[in-house]
């Protein structure tokens, strides 16, 4: 070791310094405190033997003066003293002194004392290094987690719709990361999608799994395909990239307040609960699904529960995080406790605030087990959208040109594809009018609808004025469809260039019997049943709607501009 001898009494010091030389020491010395202290800052010893009475400066200010200068690193301070009373000593270790010896010093115990002191050293060294270690490990997790929440901020949450006016939401992760994962955006036919997710286990480990789900969400949503697709395919990628035994508990829904229905996947989630205008619980959908990751799904898994959507509706979903919160004395606060608040007492407008506060008040503080979310939707305003508008995704603008795609559509395929993402995905990978993917989607989807509904199905639109006809209308259309044995539909999809723009002229025609579409509705005014729109919607947005022949054949023609 580096020793100083800070000790104005030469002969203690030639004795001690021999001595220390002997054992293999470097020793240095001083003849006063403040001598000492100049030593001290030079040399950087590794332990101080100090004597207390000395000019200039004393032990005890020398000490306190090196401690001061050295706090960073452990240096032991050995006070020399004559002292022996108790008072003494301590002020010796209140100037921040290690230990002491008392003169006449033996040399047996000065080896073992300046021995013990050095452990302690070694020991404070080893621990500094670790503690370094951690902080520099600690500044590196504290970056990756802000890139983390950047990358979040950036893929998860890119074009999130949870500013639309019918949602009101409230999440509470466990950790920096939230294992529950909430997203929604809007459909090309007006619609919205929303999904309440929970991943295995909380943190980032379990947040990890947002960020392939979402672009699925955001992506397939965008291209116009249905809550069972969405189901479907992040199920598969869940599957694909997820490790074992890692899950998503999950619930999706499409709101269409053009059709005034509601479309329900629920997949491992509590039971979505529907109140009415006064605050009552009127329905439940449970779970009928397993949660996305845990086998493939079949073309039963994807089915969905559909519900008229009355405006005065309520729906409420939330992750098992909220009804498992527990008190300080670990008490769970249960699903029977949430639907008590269900019964009325509370107005509608009141209802969201009031489950938040009931579980703040049941759990009293106590530490948080699990990330908790609850969603609101209103569906009085499904149709609002969001302040500034929904966010639109940037395409490239394709000069206006002449071309022409066809589309034979067999029973079978109609079975198992919708072919609606494809043919809207088709047609804007070919032109992409900007800002008009929506209008072309919602005629191709009434054109198409009413060519398989009514052409090939034979369903009766009038059965769905009542909630039980509009149930019973989609379990038609399910089994009907399952049951299709021949049949076709055919779609022409023509682009010609005009002035300013282009002009898309669409062509279908199914294999059925046609229908009569002078009994159907041609004006929105005043039209506002569930059925019988689709037409008057088309011709609403279409410069021309014709039914040649016996109704079997739909035309109509678009037209954009590039300005629009």
């Amino acid at each position: 070791m580096k020793i100083l001898i800070v000790d104005d009494d030469r002969i203690n010091s030639t004795i001690l310094h021999r001595l220390l030389s002997r054992e293999g020491h470097t020793v240095i010395t001083a003849g006063d405190g403040m001598e000492g202290v100049a030593q001290f800052l030079r040399e950087e010893p590794e332990l101080v033997l100090m004597d207390i009475r000395m000019p200039k400066m004393n032990g005890y200010e020398a000490a306190r003066e090196m401690k001061r200068a050295g706090a960073d690193r452990f240096i032991p301070i050995i006070f020399l003293t004559a002292v022996t009373d108790d008072e003494g000593l301590a002020k010796c270790i209140e100037a921040g002194g290690d230990d002491f010896l008392t003169k006449p010093f033996n040399r047996v115990i000065l080896q073992s004392k300046i021995g013990a002191m050095e452990r302690i050293r070694q020991l404070h060294t080893a621990l500094r290094q670790r503690t370094d270690e951690l902080s520099t490990h600690e500044q590196n997790l504290r970056h990756e987690l802000e890139v983390g929440n950047h990358l979040f901020a950036n893929i998860v949450r890119v074009g999130n719709l949870l500013d639309a006016p019918c949602l009101n939401y409230w999440t509470s992760p466990m950790s920096t990361f939230n294992g529950d994962l909430l997203m929604a955006s809007y459909t090309p036919a007006g619609g919205l999608h929303i999904m309440l997710g929970d991943f295995t286990g909380h943190g980032l480990s379990a947040a990890v799994g947002a960020l392939p789900l979402s672009e699925l969400f955001y992506g397939l949503t965008a291209q116009g395909f249905s809550i069972g697709e969405l189901a479907e395919e992040m199920n598969a990628k869940m599957r694909a990239v997820m490790p074992t035994r890692m899950f998503c508990a999950a619930c999706l829904i499409e709101v269409d307040p053009r059709q005034q229905s509601l479309m329900v996947w629920n997949g491992g989630l509590p039971d979505v609960l529907i109140t009415d205008g006064q605050g009552k619980l009127v329905k439940r959908i449970p779970s009928t699904h397993l949660p996305l990751g845990v086998i493939p799904l079949t073309r039963d898994d994807r089915k969905v529960e559909i519900l008229e959507m009355h405006p005065d509706y309520r729906v409420f979903l939330y992750s098992d995080g909220l009804n498992e919160a527990v008190d300080r004395e670990n008490r769970m606060y249960g699903s029977e406790r949430l639907e008590s608040l269900f019964d009325g007492r509370h107005g509608p407008d009141q209802l969201f605030r009031a489950v938040l506060a009931d579980v703040e008040q049941f759990r009293g503080g106590a530490k948080q087990s699990d990330d908790i979310s609850l969603l609101e939707i209103v569906c009085a305003r499904a149709g609002e959208e969001p302040p500034g508008g929904a966010i639109q995704q940037r395409r490239k603008i394709i000069t206006p040109s002449d071309w022409r795609v066809a589309f034979s559509l067999s029973a079978e395929t109609l079975q198992s594809v919708d072919p609606l993402p494809l043919l809207i995905n088709t047609l804007m990978g070919i032109q992409a009018p900007e800002g008009h993917r929506e209008r072309i989607y919602t005629i191709l989807a009434e054109l198409f609808s009413n060519a398989l509904d009514h052409g090939l199905l034979r369903l009766d639109t009038s059965i769905k004025k009542t909630p039980e006809g509009f149930i019973q209308y989609y379990g038609q259309r399910e089994e009907r469809l399952a049951a299709l044995k021949d049949g076709w539909i055919r779609i022409e999809m023509q682009h010609t260039p005009v002035q300013d723009g282009g002009e898309l002229r669409l062509r279908l025609e199914d294999s059925g019997p046609g229908f009569d579409t002078q009994r159907v509705a041609s004006s929105l005014e005043g039209n506002l049943g569930h059925g019988g729109r689709g037409i008057a919607l088309v011709r609403s947005m279409c410069v021309e709607l014709h039914y040649p022949g016996r109704g079997n054949i739909a035309e109509a023609v678009y037209r954009w501009n590039c300005c629009q």
